[in-house]
């Protein structure tokens, strides 16, 4: 959850904490980018699942038995391994909500 330290943020933390789930309070800027890069991994996951499913096509593999193997290890786990047509992907979700990476700073003009 990002926040600017003020009792908004509180009220929030109050709000979960009867749920006893993992909350993450940072600042504003942070909680952008957890949203923006999780939203990006998991876009990749299932790229790289249905690109797989492409390879497995062409040498005979079932995609469902090589995703289940790669699920079992911890570091990967078994979801968002499912091949399929498309995803809703990071960009309508960006568009949904109006998040954007927040903008880089420009250093070239720093001497």
């Amino acid at each position: 959850m990002g926040d600017d330290g003020d009792w908004a943020g509180d009220a929030v933390v109050d709000l979960y904490a009867p749920l006893d789930a993992p909350l993450v309070r940072t600042d504003i800027a942070s909680a952008e980018m957890v949203k923006l890069a999780s939203n990006a991994f998991l876009a990749t996951k299932i790229s790289f699942i249905n690109e797989i499913a492409n390879v497995c096509e062409e040498t005979g593999a079932d995609v469902t038995e090589v995703a289940r193997g790669m699920g079992l290890d911890d570091r990967i786990g078994p979801k968002f391994l499912q091949a399929g047509i498309g995803f809703g992907g990071v960009v309508p979700c960006a568009r949904r909500n109006g998040t954007r990476p927040p903008p880089r700073p420009n250093h070239a003009h720093q001497v």
